[in-house]
């Protein structure tokens, strides 16, 4: 059923008279049973558990007659199972529990089968165990064990379902755990195994019309497999839209049949004439290929109940979650809850008696006015006066957490109050020295309230405890939703140990169908193993209670080499990419430093001007010639001249090019930058340009000034 609801199960007895629903209503589980059709009978009976139910199944009393499968309610009773290992026979016509089997291991009832073939009741627990029971003496008939007849490797499986079947005109038994085995009762032997599923078998069902073949389907699986046991393998699947809840099965004739499945959807889907085909025994000798082909068959129709479109006002009205379908010979009937807790019953026609012609061929959309609960004409057990006070309903009840703090501040207003009240400050004085003694005692006491208060805090120990023990998934899932590292530390802390295998299965269910909630569901991972590791390391048959959480986890470390491959990968791509910038950066300040100024400053031209020897006028900025001069003018200078010419360019360069700290000018260093490129080349031939065109205005200066 849907983690949000709070159906536990329900079935429909063999005659389709009655429906048998388990609620969860506060601690406590309640079991219901109403009449379908209130006009045949007003049947209508609630009864409180004192037990938590994991399993239950219809039944007769002296089911060897025929009478036995009229509607009378007086010789039926439901079986149920409890966690504590009692199976328990109600009558629903007194309302009682008439009598209590009780497991000889103590152990939690995994499933209950009522045999109409052997007329008794087999009854199987999580250690393997497998019982039969006398229905008129209450005894146990047989003790079978899956220890006895599997080998060590898988002995290891639980059972989740059991089923018994005439073959080979002798009474065998049908396991399901993941597989499923035909095992012999009379000769006590393993008979066939089939290999099934991958997760635990949720449904067992045999064909009656064919006892050749038989159906399975698992948890949180799409396929519906159809086995033969002459074959010792699968003829055909099934496959639905979602995972499948429950399968029935209904027969008209032998041209006639259909298949319905619930999945999580809250669908029903309906394969019609699912057997056609399909014949248990071998004729002739097919090849091979046609041996391993296997029949794949999907879905003719669905079947969707929900609200008109005027009464849609929650994203919940647009479905409305069907809970048990029970085929009859000509029609379904679905069932499906209101008000989180009432049943209400929809009949549709799957075959039409006129034409002989299957009804269901087109998808059905079927719509629900949701109904007045305040009425007391339909159900009378439910209405109650709109002025007394609301009865209970899981569907509206509120579940508060531990940060409800609202009422600490009122408690310390008290506790001044009480003070004020009390004694002076000299009478307490006065029983300081006679409560010296009693210092050290008093630190101690202090000392364990601060212990407490380290671990205090607002935690949901509560809270989870609850949900783990009432399989109250929606609870569950809000205490899961928490994502504060410390509450979920101070929950784990004082959370029972006896309860962190139950929260370990029930975080592996929670992340195998969502992979995406790892790193949530990582922290309570984390806390169960650190505090309470020691105490699960210590508990029997640890391997097979946690395989499902291994499975997930080795998977997950699986991937964790090729992350760090390419987590490898990554970084270095990333180092390579923080070298090469840091590369283009040093050659860009590299260059920044190389350029060399557009404008130079030259002192002596500086002084001469201040002086007044020269003015601006007669040399301009660009350090061109301003001064016209004849080649007469030109001739004249004398060898002098040139010598001071040469001592004037020597004092030039060393005021505008300093030595450097290797001991070479700037004109050097042009120079042999020349020999590395032909950049380097052309900025040394600019610089000389320079230094010859700054020479050549001061041989002009100089000649000017000897003129005046």
């Amino acid at each position: 059923m849907s983690s949000s609801s709070p159906l536990l199960q329900s079935a429909y007895d063999p005659t389709n008279t009655y429906l048998a629903s388990a609620i969860v209503e506060l601690d406590s589980h309640k079991l219901r049973v109403q009449s379908i059709n209130s006009a045949q009978s007003s049947l209508n009976t609630a009864f409180k558990l004192n037990s938590k139910l994991t399993s239950m199944e219809w039944g007769f009393f002296n089911a060897s007659s025929s009478s036995s499968l009229s509607n009378s309610i007086e010789n039926e009773f439901i079986a149920i199972g409890t966690a504590s290992g009692v199976i328990q026979i109600y009558a629903p016509s007194s309302n009682e529990i008439i009598s209590e089997l009780i497991n000889p291991t103590n152990l939690s009832i995994s499933d209950i089968h009522y045999s109409t073939i052997t007329n008794t009741l087999w009854t199987c627990d999580y250690s393997g165990q497998i019982l039969e029971w006398d229905l008129s003496t209450f005894s146990i008939i047989h003790t079978i064990s899956i220890n006895d007849f599997l080998t060590e490797n898988l002995s290891t499986e639980q059972i989740s379902k059991i089923s018994t079947i005439k073959y080979a005109n002798a009474n065998h038994l049908l396991i399901a755990t993941h597989s499923v085995y035909l095992y012999d009762i009379a000769n006590k032997k393993l008979v066939k195994a089939f290999p099934a599923h991958i997760q635990p078998v949720n449904t067992l069902l045999p064909i009656p019309s064919n006892p050749d073949l038989f159906l399975t389907s698992a948890s949180n699986d799409r396929f519906i497999n159809l086995y033969s046991i002459s074959k010792v393998s699968a003829v055909s699947i099934f496959v639905t839209q979602s995972p499948v809840l429950s399968v029935s099965l209904g027969e008209y004739n032998k041209n006639h049949s259909i298949l319905t499945a619930i999945t999580e959807e809250g669908v029903v889907e309906v394969f019609n004439n699912a057997f056609s085909g399909t014949n248990g025994s071998v004729d002739g000798t097919p090849n091979r290929k046609k041996r391993r082909q296997i029949q794949s068959k999907s879905n003719n129709c669905t079947i969707k109940l929900t609200r008109p479109i005027a009464e849609r006002k929650e994203a919940t009205d647009s479905t409305l979650t069907i809970t048990t379908v029970s085929v009859s010979s000509d029609n379904l009937i679905v069932s499906w809850l209101e008000n989180a807790s009432i049943p209400y019953f929809e009949t549709i026609s799957w075959l039409d008696e006129s034409t002989g012609e299957l009804a269901l061929v087109t998808d059905k959309v079927i719509e629900k006015s949701k109904p007045n609960t305040f009425a007391t004409t339909l159900h009378s057990t439910y209405g109650h006066d709109i002025a007394a006070n609301k009865h209970y309903n899981e569907g509206n009840a509120i579940v508060s957490d531990g940060t409800n703090l609202k009422d600490v501040a009122n408690v310390s207003d008290d506790e001044d109050d009480e003070d004020e009240d009390g004694e002076t400050l000299a009478e307490k004085l006065d029983k300081l020295a006679t409560n010296g003694s009693k210092s050290s005692k008093n630190d101690q006491i202090k000392k364990k309230v601060n212990d407490k208060k380290k671990l205090g805090g607002t935690t949901l120990t509560i809270i989870l405890s609850q949900a783990l023990r009432n399989n109250d998934h929606s609870l569950l899932e809000t205490v899961l939703a928490n994502r504060d590292p410390q509450v979920i530390q101070n929950t784990i802390a004082k959370l029972d140990s006896s309860l962190a295998v139950t929260l370990l299965d029930r975080l592996a269910e929670r992340i195998a169908r969502q992979t995406s909630r790892f790193d949530q569901l990582n922290f309570w991972l984390k806390w169960i193993i650190i505090i309470h590791g020691g105490i699960l390391t210590s508990l029997p048959n640890l391997n097979s209670k946690l395989s499902n959480l291994h499975a997930i986890l080795s998977k997950k470390a699986d991937v964790l080499p090729r992350l760090l491959e390419l987590q490898g990968r990554l970084n270095l791509l990333y180092q390579q990419m923080d070298l090469k910038r840091e590369i283009v950066e040093e050659d860009d300040l590299i260059e920044g430093k190389d350029e060399e100024s557009d404008v130079e400053y030259v002192e002596e031209l500086d002084d001469a001007e201040f002086n007044g020897d020269i003015s601006g006028d007669d040399f301009d900025m660009d350090g061109e010639d301003d001064f016209d001069m004849d080649d007469e003018d030109i001739d004249e200078e004398s060898d002098d001249e040139d010598g001071e010419e040469d001592d004037i360019v020597a004092d030039v360069m060393t005021l505008e090019t300093p030595e450097d700290e290797e001991g070479y000018s700037d004109v050097e260093i042009g120079v042999r930058n020349d020999l590395m490129n032909d950049e380097d080349d052309e900025e040394a031939k600019e610089s000389d340009l320079r230094v010859k065109k700054h020479i050549k205005n001061l041989k002009n200066a100089k000649k000017q000034l000897q003129k005046k």
